[in-house]
């Protein structure tokens, strides 16, 4: 009830309480002054109803209000997070091509390399010069590549006998890449691919050995978490538990946001122990 209208009501009261007091006994008077005081305290009362409905408005509305903020901060944040998803995948695109790039220099430098050894073995171990050939006669009558496959193509005829399931064909061709060209970009992939071959035969101490050279030579390789994942693998599938188990923590904290730390974690959990 507001403030005039509640003032109005006391001077009623007090106006009939005044004007009635010659015409009325004490005890109509005392019954007058408790039903003001009821009165009063309905008053009282409907006040503190009205008070409280009012905060809680206030307290709707400012629920409301965090509710639409906390929305937009929700949008741009993911509009953010979408922005930076495109630029990884196109900064990763980048990565790969200029990946692919390498390796295709590397591959390059690894037949010139082969082609001037073939040139220093066909010349009696010297390296041809001006005065090598005749008068009028061709630097030479072999081509590029006339001595064997290119690197390119052993890696692919191997990989492509990997894909196909032909696992000892796939061994020979990378064995081979790595016997002709040793420290190219793709060395530690084809010494990788070796092992996958042999895991796929069910030969896991084949493959751990092959894994386990390829960490040793190519330490820094990007088949490092991938090799020790699938060692851990080979180990459990022999039955080493104890040194499976260790392989795989090895991975999560070596290569602890990768796809193989993921898999490394999972493999775990399947095997009853909890990833430290």
């Amino acid at each position: 009830m507001t403030g005039p209208r509640r003032f109005g009501l006391y001077g009623l009261l007090a106006a009939v309480s005044l004007t009635g007091a010659a015409c009325v006994s004490s005890d109509d008077i005392e019954g007058l002054h408790r039903q003001m005081g009821d009165i009063q305290k309905q008053i009282q009362t409907l006040e503190k109803k009205s008070s409280s409905k009012e905060e809680v408005e206030k307290l709707n509305q400012n629920v409301a209000t965090q509710t639409t903020q906390l929305l937009k901060s929700n949008a741009d944040t993911a509009i953010r997070l979408s922005e930076l998803t495109t630029k990884m995948e196109q900064l990763e695109a980048k990565l790969e091509d200029t990946n692919r790039r390498l390796s295709q220099l590397s591959q390059q430098i690894a037949e010139t390399q082969s082609e001037l050894l073939r040139l220093r073995n066909a010349s009696g171990g010297s390296a041809p010069g001006p005065t090598s050939t005749a008068p009028g006669a061709p630097p030479s009558s072999a081509r590029p590549g006339a001595a064997g496959p290119s690197p390119a193509e052993l890696y692919d005829t191997a990989y492509a006998d990997y894909s196909k399931g032909r696992y000892a064909l796939a061994i020979q061709g990378f064995q081979d890449y790595l016997s002709s060209y040793p420290s190219t970009d793709l060395s530690d992939n084809a010494q990788y691919w070796i092992g996958e071959s042999h895991f796929a035969q069910r030969k896991f101490p084949e493959a751990i050995t092959d894994f386990t050279e390829l960490l040793k030579q190519w330490p820094a390789s990007d088949k490092a978490a991938a090799a020790l994942l699938k060692k851990a693998y080979a180990l459990l599938e022999l039955g080493q538990k104890a040194e499976g188990v260790v392989q795989l923590q090895y991975v999560i904290h070596e290569f602890p946001t990768s796809e193989e730390a993921r898999l490394a974690k999972a493999k775990l959990k399947s095997v009853g122990v909890d990833a430290k």
